[in-house]
């Protein structure tokens, strides 16, 4: 038998669901600024998956950022200005970009898929 809940929504008219995963997203250089990952987070896309187009932003070797963001413009379309000015740089391997990434708080989740082809290494 179960208890009646403390507090009830009227959802009369209203879709209610889980949340949404958008399993493709270029979120790679913007989740290093951007807290509510927008527009994902304001169409109820509660996790979002990036590293999906095969080139990443880690593993990255010192120095090699200016390529980065070239290459990024070019491939995904990412402002080399909003990079340039938006992401810190601070890692070398996957796992140092996953750990900058966990420290800056989120609105929804994330996943990042390790690239084919990282771009700091080519």
């Amino acid at each position: 038998m179960t208890s009646p809940s403390r507090r009830s929504i009227d959802a009369d008219g209203a879709m209610v669901t889980p949340g949404f995963v958008d399993i493709h997203t270029h979120y790679d250089g913007q989740v290093c600024w951007d807290e509510t990952l927008a527009p994902s987070s304001v169409h109820g896309v509660t996790t979002a998956i990036m590293g999906n187009c095969g080139v990443g932003f880690a593993p990255l070797k010192p120095g090699e950022q200016d390529r980065l963001i070239e290459l990024m413009e070019g491939v995904e379309e990412i402002p080399g200005v909003a990079l340039s000015e938006g992401v810190r740089w601070n890692w070398e391997s996957f796992g140092d970009y996953l750990d900058a990434v966990a420290a800056i708080p989120h609105s929804i989740d994330i996943g990042a898929q390790v690239t084919h082809d990282p771009c700091g290494f080519m």
